[in-house]
């Protein structure tokens, strides 16, 4: 069967552009369009591919496939120089043979937005020269009006499972994908009919089979779009977005909690005494700006630790990679902060300042550390396991957030950290427990008992009975439950954590330092906090002032008494104010507007469709007659007038036979048998028709046409124009 080559090229540009609408998806991940250009460079390379062995065994394209995309894979995706002129090295084509394995894993656990580099830049070279090399040769070697369009919808498939979830137009993707997809299987519908290619004649089994392939083309394809532009489409693209692929353990690392004497002053200085040295230079921070070195979101009963998975209700909590920027969503004060790190700080904690949106190094990188960069979006920490030391200076831009904390907040309403044992601390907290007060004002009584009846101290000299550690036995048996609190930083922070969990606020412990005004951070600034996570989502600061004694121990200490709620009314207590700060109304006011609004489109979506797709049969019935009337010879013409009649017939209901003669087919339709015999006159005569006979004959049979439906039923004359039988079946001797 020879093909015309208008028809070829549509198919061709139809897989390049049905390629494009399925990686666009990918807009929300890389950090600009260079991945669009890699794909439809590589859905080229494809086609082409598809077309050199047209001809040749499918072995042949089988074996041909991979070869190409090895070979060109450097030179397109990674930007590989090679020996120049797109010749790929030894070691180009190494990166492209492994970087096609890992390069899915290493997009998955990189943070958005990923840079087009790397392996990850094979990702849409790969899809969109799988998409053009199948799509192409399906589309080239099968006359099935929907098979090409499978491996393109395996491709929208990859990229739903791969992308970031979108925003604004992005998400209609996929809709766009399936209506361009059910215009392509319509009008390869028309391509492969008998008007246009006499010599193919299929059985009752192959219309059958060419129905049920389109069929399972278009219902697949709505049923992507569809449900993946509902009011759960996020969740359905996080389905492996961070959840696949290798991540740090990140709990075997150094703690600066589990270390924190190694901050305080010793009796005798050490070379691990970090005290009085300088550990970083910052440049740019505001004034009072807290710099944080590690964030501690799991108690796991005898340490607080940073970890993956930690916290619930949300899939940002994992150590991901991260390249050159992030895309952050917190709002605030955007800040750009210089790090020089001097001699005395070594540690796998990368410190950094308020929400990270970019980070660059500013030395020259010759362990690659930027590629073993890893940032939590829910604890605000970045980590690099091999670790930062003296000249590895950074420069980051960041989102300061409002992180002041008021009593009268509303804290979350649902636990979302693992805090192992905290109800051991229930002998010394049962009336607090028992209370009908709200819970943040119990995190601030409690962090008031502590600072009343606590002590400090370092262990250091006399007062070494006060051990290190902030383990079950530490904590608790040696520090909230013993006759006389004391401890340093790390027990404090630890304990008031435990105890903010314990009546229903969420908390996490912080170690950093405020940033002096003269930017240098030494051993001595270092301290730790508390966090806790208010109505609004975000996470406020306990200062440790609120909750830690710096008063030294004394012999003769009484016993500390059990905590209490105020009978009476709390002193300086400020007057009730709203639970949640007033920008926080108003912004959870216009994100749930916003969210009405897409909510009622979503739900509009489903019943637009169903009309919108209801247009595409009689459209694509007026463009067939429109090919019809004005392309090909005057005699395929007047073919084509007749073969609108006969279809019309059939969208009426009228049993008309295809395969039969005209007179056949005429003697069904009453009166039609004149312009059957002109029809054959006009097919068959040795002379063409001239212009104006055709003309005139293609009147006549609008006119016939016109009749054919006027004597039919109303039900049958409605259902026509919708009728899909001479569209999606191929005719056969029914």
């Amino acid at each position: 069967m020879t093909r015309r080559p208008a028809w070829m090229v549509l198919d061709l540009v139809a897989v390049m552009v049905l390629v494009g609408l399925a990686v666009v998806g990918l807009a929300s991940t890389f950090v600009d369009w260079g991945f669009l250009v890699v794909a439809e460079v590589a859905a080229a390379l494809g086609i082409l591919v598809a077309l050199v062995t047209a001809r040749l065994p499918v072995a042949v394209l089988v074996a041909t496939a991979p070869v190409v995309a090895i070979l060109l894979g450097g030179p397109v995706a990674l930007r590989s120089p090679g020996f120049g002129a797109g010749v790929p090295d030894g070691q180009t084509l190494a990166d492209v043979m492994q970087g096609s394995g890992t390069g899915w894993g290493e997009l998955l656990t990189t943070l958005p937005h990923v840079d087009l580099a790397g392996p990850p830049a094979l990702v849409p070279f790969l899809l969109g020269y799988l998409g053009g090399v199948l799509g192409g040769a399906l589309a080239i070697r099968s006359r099935s009006a929907g098979g090409p369009v499978l491996p393109l919808l395996g491709v929208l498939v990859g990229v739903l499972l791969l992308r970031r979830p979108s925003e604004g137009l992005l998400v209609w993707h996929p809709v766009a994908f399936a209506i361009a997809t059910i215009a392509w299987v319509a009008f390869r519908g028309l391509e492969f009919t008998p008007e246009r290619v006499d010599g193919i004649r299929g059985s009752a089994h192959g219309r059958t089979l060419r129905g049920v392939m389109a069929a399972l083309v278009v219902g697949a394809a709505l049923l992507v779009a569809i449900p993946l532009t509902s009011g759960n489409a996020a969740s359905a693209g996080e389905s492996l977005r961070g959840r696949v692929g290798e991540v740090p353990d990140v709990t075997d690392l150094d703690s600066p909690l589990r270390n924190f004497r190694a901050y305080t002053k010793r009796a005798e200085v050490t070379s691990d005494n970090l005290h009085g040295k300088l550990l970083l230079v910052v440049n740019g921070a505001p004034s009072g700006s807290r710099i944080r070195l590690q964030t501690l979101d799991r108690y796991d009963g005898e340490a607080w630790v940073a970890d993956n998975d930690s916290m619930a209700g949300t899939s940002e909590d994992r150590f991901l990679r991260m390249d050159t920027a992030v895309d952050n969503e917190t709002q605030g004060r955007p800040i750009r902060v210089q790090i020089g790190v001097q001699k005395a700080y070594s540690s796998a904690w990368v410190p950094t300042i308020g929400s990270l949106t970019s980070l660059r190094f500013l030395y020259s990188d010759d362990d690659s550390r930027r590629n073993e960069l890893r940032y939590d979006l829910a604890t605000s920490t970045a980590v690099i396991p091999v670790g930062v030391e003296e000249g590895n200076d950074y420069e980051f831009t960041a989102i300061l957030a409002d992180d002041r904390l008021d009593r009268t907040m509303r804290p979350w309403p649902e636990p979302v950290l693992t805090v192992t044992g905290a109800q051991r601390v229930d002998p010394l907290i049962r009336r607090v427990l028992a209370s009908e007060a709200p819970p943040m004002r119990k995190v601030f009584v409690l962090a008031k008992y502590l600072r009343d009846y606590g002590r400090y101290s370092d262990g250091v000299g006399d007062e070494e009975q006060y051990r290190s550690g902030h383990g079950s036995t530490r904590l608790f048996k040696g520090f909230l439950l013993a006759p006389h609190i004391v401890g340093n930083d790390e027990q404090y922070a630890a304990a008031m954590a435990v105890l903010a969990n314990r009546v229903g606020v969420p908390a996490r412990v912080v170690v950093g330092a405020v940033v002096p005004r003269n930017g240098k951070v030494r051993g001595a600034d270092v301290e730790a906090w508390v966090e806790v996570r208010v109505a609004d989502g975000s996470w406020r600061t306990l200062p440790s002032d609120n909750f830690m004694s710096h008063r030294p121990p004394r012999p003769g200490m009484p016993p500390a008494p059990r905590p209490a709620m105020p009978s009476g009314p709390v002193v300086n207590e400020p007057t009730p104010v709203p639970t949640v700060p007033e920008l926080a109304i108003e912004k959870e006011a216009q994100e749930a507007a916003d969210a009405s609004r897409r909510t009622a489109l979503v739900r509009l979506l489903p019943w637009l469709i169903p009309p919108l797709l209801a247009l595409v049969v009689p459209l694509t019935k007026l463009a067939r007659r429109r090919l019809r009337r004005t392309r090909g010879r005057a005699s395929d013409r007047m073919a084509g007038a007749w073969a609108e009649l006969v279809d019309h017939a059939r969208d009426l209901g009228i049993p008309v036979k295809v395969h039969a003669s005209r007179p056949a087919q005429a003697r069904v339709l009453a009166r039609a048998g004149a312009l059957s015999r002109e029809g054959d006159d006009g097919v068959f005569a040795e002379a063409e028709p001239t212009e104006g006979a055709v003309s005139a004959y293609w009147e006549q049979v609008m006119r016939e046409r016109r009749q054919l439906g006027a004597s039919q039923p109303v039900r049958r004359r409605l259902w026509a124009p919708f009728n899909p039988v001479t569209l999606v079946r191929r005719p056969g001797a029914d």
